[in-house]
């Protein structure tokens, strides 16, 4: 798969350029563009404009842009945000292609006046077809074509080396400090581009742009915001076919949409999942914070290495293994027991004190004589039961044992990573070898685990976008509003009919349950019933013990408001907690709707899960499945998968959970049907994907897993939220599907 990309040729790889309000002052916007241009010799002619001088910094210097005895590809913009659209439309008159513009004050204000200039600049560009970067931008660097067209100080005194990494960001304070942070890590840049406001050229271009270079070999992105969520998909899906590393860091952990209060999916599954979730399914390494996205940035430099969740620990302190195997876990890493066999070949070469179970303490006794060291090292390099190395050790014997390193991992291809204190004097060497240094633990960790699972979901989906509706093409009608036809189409039919007569965008619980049972999905047996006496007839004819829960279209969470009765094991007991539940709605909700109440068979005791589907507003639908019941935003163990979703996708996200081990036979218990846990999911995913632009969410809490080969997966209760109710068919908008690879 290839990037469509725009032709940014006269932006990034001008032949000219041209500084409109140039400045004799090198420290100020007008003055470092031009000082930058004579620091680093841009090799074609660079002209300035500004009516006060005849000369600026030695390049000649023209009163307008008219007066240019050349056209320049490449205008850079320093003047005020109200000279900025007069400027471009001389520039566009001079002929120029392309413009940068540094200034601030316009739709990044949330101003009406500053809107209404960006959208000037845009519709101005558009019609022009002219290459705009930014506005309220710092600019644009194409290191080996020696193009600095920025303000940045950092590009006089700590200008970076050439070198195979492109920096892409939607904020010029990202670019600086994942700049300032590779140089300190001794690596070179290819690109830095800070895409400002975006108003005609956005992240997704200069992406495309930037992997089209055969010699960029690694991308560090920043996102804030993104208009097009699938073609962002697209483009990492070409990545991951072409193995080129791109390193993703996108703020708004905390944003999970105005409608938290009403939904725990809301809070475990806000667009930060959906973003992670894309990142990881499509081999981007996703980072926490600018730190890190430079770390996986210089992590990333090392991918001929071969890795993966597997971790030898190979240390000279048993302290310095503690740590490692304290903060390895976390990260999604393991740190396996080798096997017998493997330990007693360890051995031979070791000290009498040595471990050898993993981690492997080679203990400081390893200053006395090195022979054996490199042996072990070139075993654990080899062996089939670890996919990598870390050497834990300090500085002074990470210096001493350096050679050795070097040629273990000359002659194999698995990551060696040094963790050290202090700074060696061999760090330069070792990662010249391919053998990436940190000092940080924490840093370091994050690192290697990110790029542990990439490798170790290498056989992630492989996404395409599917096709959007054509014009003319039939739009479905009716209510559904762009419902797929799965089994579960009619149904949803009726039951959002229903919705919209009654002014609905929730339904019961009752309704919610026949919508997953038509879909294929298991739900407890139950009866509606509007009296107490109905109640206790429903019971007696379902047999004890049963559940009574309450039955409105305004009470989300049932237990918040008293609404839920348990382990009910005869008539008296219904017909009190039929009692008691309306006494207690009626105080805690007293505007909700109440239809009676749901009898229910009661289920035995099982592993509670959530199990929901949202539509996120950038990358569509998303499946989240977390640990469940009263408990579910307290633990917080959840995991997100862009829909759809197959079987063996399904059971990789169960494994993903912290708790799977309760599913697996945790310390003896019977281990659940996990293979019926991951049809549930892909069920529920089907039924999203059918229901389409008319769903906004479903919510199973508890989905109820009865442990035992033939428990059973239960949903024992929902709730299912339609999408605004506005009566007309919509056409569902493109959204990323993925298609397995052969």
């Amino acid at each position: 798969m290839s990037i469509p990309a725009r032709d940014l040729g006269p932006l990034l790889k001008p032949a000219s350029i041209v500084i409109v309000g140039a400045s004799s002052e090198v420290t100020r916007i007008g003055g470092r563009p031009l000082q930058l241009a004579r620091l680093h010799a841009f090799p074609g002619p660079v002209a300035a404009v500004n009516p006060k001088y005849p000369q600026v910094q030695g390049y000649p210097c023209y009163p307008d842009v008219s007066a240019l005895p050349f056209t320049p590809d490449l205008a850079i913009l320093a003047v005020s945000a109200d000279k900025v659209l007069p400027t471009l439309q001389a520039c566009a008159a001079r002929g120029i292609r392309a413009a940068v513009v540094f200034a601030g004050g316009f739709a990044e204000t949330g101003t009406a006046a500053g809107t209404a200039m960006q959208q000037s600049l845009q519709d101005f560009a558009r019609e022009h077809d002219m290459l705009v970067a930014g506005p309220n931008a710092i600019g644009l660097v194409n290191v080996p074509h020696r193009l600095y067209a920025t303000f940045m100080t950092a590009m006089v005194e700590t200008p970076p080396a050439a070198g195979p990494v492109a920096i892409v960001a939607q904020s010029g304070g990202a670019v600086i400090v994942v700049h300032n942070t590779l140089h300190d890590r001794g690596v070179g840049l290819r690109y830095l581009l800070n895409t400002g406001n975006e108003a005609c050229v956005d992240f997704s271009d200069y992406l495309a742009f930037v992997a089209a270079d055969d010699e960029t070999r690694v991308i560090a992105g920043y996102i804030e915001g993104l208009n097009d969520g699938p073609r962002l998909l697209r483009q990492l899906a070409a990545l991951r076919d072409r193995d080129l590393p791109i390193a993703l860091y996108k703020v708004g952990e905390t944003a999970a949409g105005a409608d938290a209060a009403a939904s725990h999916t809301a809070r475990l599954a806000g667009s930060h999942a959906a973003f992670r979730a894309a990142t990881r399914q499509l081999g981007a390494l996703y980072a926490d914070d600018m730190e890190q996205l430079a770390e996986l940035a210089y992590l990333a430099t090392f991918q001929a290495r071969t890795t993966g969740r597997r971790v030898a620990i190979l240390t000279t302190s048993g302290a310095f293994a503690a740590i490692l195997v304290d903060k390895l876990g976390p990260g999604g890493l393991t740190v396996p027991t080798l096997g017998s066999g493997l330990q007693a070949t360890l051995r031979q070469n070791l000290p009498a004190m040595a471990t050898v179970a993993n981690p492997v303490d080679i203990t400081a006794n390893v200053v006395n004589g090195e022979s054996g060291f490199e042996t072990v090292l070139d075993i654990l390099l080899t062996t089939d039961e670890v996919d990598s190395v870390i050497l834990f050790s300090t500085s002074n014997l990470i210096d001493r044992l350096a050679p050795a390193m070097k040629r273990a991992c000359s002659r194999r291809n698995r990551l060696l990573a040094v963790l050290l204190t202090g700074h060696a004097h061999e760090a330069p060497a070792l990662e010249a070898a391919g053998i990436p240094v940190f000092r940080d633990t924490d840093r370091a960790v994050r690192a290697l685990a990110a790029w542990g699972l990439r490798a170790a979901d290498r056989h992630t989906a492989r996404w395409r976008p599917r096709p959007a509706p054509q014009p003319g093409g039939a739009v479905r009608p009716g209510p559904a509003r762009g419902i797929g036809r799965g089994p579960a189409s009619a149904t949803a039919d009726a039951l959002i009919t229903t919705a919209l007569a009654t002014q609905r965008d929730t339904l019961t619980e009752a309704e919610g349950k026949s919508l997953l049972a038509a879909a294929g999905l298991r739900v407890p047996g139950s009866i509606r019933a509007a009296s107490v006496e109905a109640a206790v007839a429903a019971a007696n004819a379902m047999g004890y013990p049963v559940v009574l829960k309450v039955v409105s279209p305004d009470i989300a969470h049932k237990t918040e408001v008293g609404g839920v009765r348990l382990s009910l094991a005869d008539a008296n007991a219904v017909a009190t907690a039929f009692d008691a539940i309306m006494a207690s709605v009626a105080r805690l909700a007293p505007s909700a709707r109440i239809d009676g109440v749901l009898v229910e068979q009661q289920l035995p005791a099982g592993i509670e899960l959530l199990a929901a589907t949202r539509v996120d507003p950038t990358f569509g639908p998303l499946l989240t499945i977390a640990a469940g019941g009263i408990a579910t935003e307290l633990v917080a163990d959840a995991s997100h998968w862009l829909l759809p979703i197959d079987h063996a996708q399904a059971q990789q996200l169960l494994r993903r959970l912290r708790t799977f081990p309760l599913l697996d036979g945790y310390r003896g218990a019977p281990r659940c049907d996990v293979d019926a846990v991951a049809d549930t999911l892909v069920a529920l995913g089907q039924l999203a994907s059918d229901l389409g632009s008319s769903l906004a969410e479903i919510e199973i809490n508890p989905l109820i897993v009865i442990p035992g080969q033939q428990g059973g997966v239960y949903a024992a209760d929902c709730v299912v939220r339609l999408a605004s109710q506005d009566g007309v068919a919509h056409t569902a908008r493109e959204k990323p599907v993925c298609e397995l690879p052969v």
